[in-house]
């Protein structure tokens, strides 16, 4: 009978914000083995091609790992090991949650529930994975209104930074500092810009102000998994990190693995489709407009600027420019585009049309020139964006073309037709971007949602599919039309699929 090999032995440590090991050089090497991932497009990196880089991270550093990062792989650790973990992890103190949530006429139950995951698992962290429009911010505000010390909710844009510190100061009934817009005025709770943190981390006013910190929550933390935010997280220690956003491809390595270091495991999850279902989110109905590209080939390169104002040249084969030939400057498809948003403005509908590059929305905003409308990218003051926003909730503008700023928390609850012409991949981003569109007002009655849907022109076709394959786990109604010059037919679909 084959003797039974007993699990290596491995000794943890477990504090708020790392988990310590101690085991043997030859289980350490397996444990940068687990706890590494590979870097999407590492193989265009010059490190990577000259061979001094296999195109991988690895997380298990000095001995260590993020706790969040051991707390989401401990079950996987456990069937490879055997663990001794010694836990000293402390909590922050709260108030009763009465106290802070009751107080709040409305607070829903998901909310509530979430509230009480959040604060169970506050000996670390932990990611929250809440539909757009569920009241994330809310949610934070209430958390920081229970705790009894100091906290930081942390934007990827300064024109959330505003919008974020008034929900908080409303949910709280307390002033909110700023740190961030030239502006450093923390108070009890502070909202702060990520790239502001990066920037200062270093002096003494910032480091003296980070001891301070209990909690910590990063907004649409799905734009934060970089290494420079998972460093400015290790140089404040605070005893916990929440991570909101409203999904994540967590089956991706690349994804789950950073996220976890800099927040922790899952601990809530509200998706739209139940959101929809209990009445909390506007119902939506979606056509996806299958557009025929007629141009073939890789179209043509053209002159950019750097950061610096220096010149380059990108050559046609280049993806940004395949992009800009087949999409962005896509006459065909720009026709397609125009026509629906006429024919949506012309219906009453409240109209945000998403693009990805500077470029197509200059081309856009020259074609709808007699329509009012306004320019949102990051190119545009916030307070012009933040004025367009209002004035799309009080019925005085019909349309905004945006960038990507609009998937980043933006609010206006009464748009009720978005039409998606970014031409992007990936699930996460075609998720965001509807939920946008999710938030309830009065006189909405759905979110009308146009999805140009790229056929014959190789890689934005298969971008289009993965639209579709993120759209349809939603739960709302599909429509397909394929584009023949009339718009009304794309909104007699929509006007069908409800039925």
């Amino acid at each position: 009978m084959a003797a039974v090999v007993q699990p290596q032995p491995v000794y943890v440590t477990l504090r708020n914000r790392r988990a310590l090991v101690a085991c043997p050089p030859e289980v350490q090497e397996e444990l940068k083995q687990i706890f590494s991932y590979r870097v999407p497009g590492a193989e265009f990196s010059e490190r990577f091609r000259m061979g001094e880089w296999d195109g991988r991270k690895c997380l298990y550093q000095r001995s260590g790992v993020p706790a969040g990062l051991f707390l989401e792989m401990r079950i996987e650790l456990e069937k490879l090991f055997a663990l001794d973990v010694t836990d000293e992890r402390v909590y922050p103190e709260f108030r009763e949650l009465y106290q802070a949530a009751n107080s709040e006429k409305g607070l829903r139950p998901y909310q509530w529930e979430a509230l009480q995951k959040m604060v169970d698992a506050s000996n670390c962290g932990g990611l929250v994975l809440s539909a757009t429009g569920s009241g994330k911010t809310l949610l934070a505000g209430n958390l920081f209104k229970a705790l009894v010390g100091n906290g930081c909710f942390i934007c990827d844009e300064l024109a959330l930074l505003e919008q974020s510190r008034r929900e908080i100061s409303k949910a709280l009934g307390e002033e909110v500092g700023i740190v961030g817009r030239s502006e450093f005025t923390p108070k009890r709770i502070t909202c702060a810009t990520i790239q502001t943190l990066a920037r200062h981390r270093t002096k003494p006013a910032f480091r003296k102000w980070f001891e301070s910190l209990d909690v910590l929550i990063i907004d649409e933390i799905h734009l934060a998994l970089n290494k420079r935010n998972l460093d400015v997280v290790q140089q404040i220690k605070p005893l916990a990190v929440f991570g909101l956003t409203a999904t994540l491809e967590l089956e991706k390595p690349h994804v789950r693995l950073p996220a976890a270091a800099l927040a922790g495991p899952v601990i809530f999850r509200y998706p739209i489709a139940q959101g929809v279902k209990e009445g909390f989110l506007s119902r939506g109905r979606i056509v996806r407009v299958e557009f025929r590209d007629p141009l073939k080939g890789p179209g043509e390169g053209y002159w950019s600027v750097d950061a610096e104002g220096r010149k380059y040249f990108i050559p046609p084969w280049h993806p940004q420019a395949q992009y800009r030939y087949h999409v962005a400057l896509n006459r065909a498809r720009n026709d397609l585009v125009e026509a629906v948003v006429r024919e949506g403005v012309a219906r009453g509908r409240r109209t945000v049309v998403l693009v990805e590059q500077r470029a197509h929305l200059a081309t856009l905003s020259r074609r709808l020139a007699d329509v009012p409308h306004k320019v949102a990218s990051g190119y545009v003051k916030t307070e012009e964006r933040l004025e367009a926003m209002r004035r799309m909730d009080a019925g005085e503008l019909p349309l905004i073309l945006s960038s990507r700023v609009f998937s980043k928390g933006i609010d206006i609850r009464s748009v009720d037709l978005i039409v998606d012409a970014t031409g992007m991949p990936g699930r996460n981003g075609a998720m965001q971007r509807y939920g946008r569109g999710t938030r309830q007002a009065e006189g909405k009655d759905a979110l009308w949602y146009v999805d140009v849907a790229d056929r014959g022109n190789g890689k934005f076709g298969a971008a289009a599919k993965s639209r579709l394959r993120a759209l349809q786990e939603l739960g709302a109604p599909i429509a397909e039309v394929t584009w023949a010059g009339n718009a009304a037919q794309v909104f007699t679909a929509l006007a069908c699929s409800a039925k």
